[in-house]
């Protein structure tokens, strides 16, 4: 495939520089003819007008209103198609590209006999040597289903050969005409996040096959669409996590959170058979508990290294917080003053103590992010459609 075969899809909600910033980058890359189409997103913010007077040869799709990613993409790729495109390419416009992004891309094609797509290697804009991401596995026994591949890693942790891959992520996806034809476009009822992967067990249950490309480097910001509709406070304070690779806070969203629940229920209830079905709804009982005390003990971080288990919870909860259970003792009498002194408190820290600091964590706001968690699995149990008026995404 030829370069001027493919056709390169940004889309833009309300999100004008940094759109503007993506196309510099393209600009100073070597496309070979690709072309450039942007998908304006039903944007306020006068995106549209600003790519036309800065890059007037590229073509600008407005819509009249917010379509998520999914049908932002679809209605590009159906104009690339429509023109005669062989691939389309999508790309974030929180993105910057290297200037040889693209050749690596059409060498993996080659490189396969049934690709029907290809990825890049997704490093991060603040810190280029290390990866935001590489791609992306499915595992229906987990309630993280869906795991990030390569987060905080530097390519040479495994990340640096070309490989045959579960799952693409759309922040750099270029798709095969054949394989967009034969798979289908986005289901845009996911409206943002996990229709890429909803996307790859569609193709490869047709024998597609998925390719990650290193050499493909794509500088990215991060999820700067729907964390602009949040605030800056972190899912975890910054004391609470230890020096370790990944252990840096996430983002305070919300509004991802209850998408990425929601939209994680509607591929288990998809693609998982009984058996995976089972192992979700027991992983999911015995883990949201747990994430719950972790936001109100502030051990979010611990959590997410694996860290932190219902043993931790207890003792923070009923032994650290009292001198008298903390002490070290071996006389027998020592011993039964303990006894004495946990018959008495333990009740009080459960039945009073616990639904206190409950009510000043939500109170806080710190429960807001779980409360929109436990919603998208409601939501996507029950199939509702998503709230975008609540949300803020129309």
């Amino acid at each position: 495939m030829r370069p001027a075969d493919v056709t390169i899809v940004v889309l833009n909600w309300n999100r004008r520089d940094d759109t503007l910033a993506c196309l510099d980058s393209l600009a100073r890359a070597d496309l070979g003819g690709a072309q450039v189409l942007v998908v304006d997103n039903g944007s306020r913010d006068g995106s549209a007008a600003a790519v036309r007077e800065r890059f007037p040869a590229a073509r600008v799709v407005p819509l009249p209103e917010n379509r998520g990613f999914a049908g932002g993409n679809n209605a590009g790729i159906r104009v690339a198609l429509d023109g005669g495109a062989q691939a389309v390419l999508l790309l974030n416009n929180d993105t910057r590209v290297s200037p040889d992004f693209l050749p690596p891309m059409l060498w993996a094609l080659d490189a396969y006999p049934v690709a029907g797509a290809v990825c890049s290697a997704i490093h991060r804009q603040d810190r280029p040597e290390m990866l935001d991401v590489a791609y992306a596995e499915v595992d229906f026994t987990r309630r993280d289903s869906v795991r990030l591949l390569g987060v905080n890693a530097l390519p040479g942790d495994g990340f640096t050969t070309r490989r045959e891959i579960p799952v693409g992520v759309g922040c750099s996806l270029l798709l095969t005409a054949d394989a967009l034809r034969a798979v289908g476009l986005f289901d845009e009822s996911y409206f943002a996040y996990h229709e890429d992967v909803d996307w790859s067990l569609r193709a490869h249950r047709l024998n597609f096959q998925i390719i990650y490309e290193p050499l493909s480097r794509v500088f990215h910001r991060g999820s700067t669409t729907t964390g602009a509709l949040g605030d800056d406070r972190p899912v975890a304070a910054a004391a609470d996590l230890p020096d370790l690779p990944n252990a840096e806070p996430l983002p305070w969203n919300p509004i991802r959170t209850y998408l990425g629940a929601r939209n994680l229920v509607r591929l288990v209830r998809t693609y998982a058979g009984a058996r995976e079905r089972r192992a979700f709804l027991r992983s999911c009982a015995y883990e949201i508990p747990l994430e719950f005390l972790a936001i109100l003990m502030q051990r979010e971080g611990w959590l997410r290294l694996g860290r932190f288990g219902y043993r931790d919870a207890a003792r923070l909860h009923f032994v650290d917080r009292h001198a008298v259970l903390r002490r070290e003792s071996h006389a027998p009498r020592d011993r039964l003053m303990k006894v004495l002194a946990a018959a008495v408190l333990v009740p009080v820290d459960l039945l009073w103590t616990l639904p206190r600091e409950i009510g000043r964590a939500h109170r806080a706001g710190r429960t807001a992010q779980f409360v929109q968690y436990l919603r998208g699995l409601r939501d996507g149990a029950l199939d509702r459609p998503i709230p975008l008026a609540r949300l803020g995404l129309r």
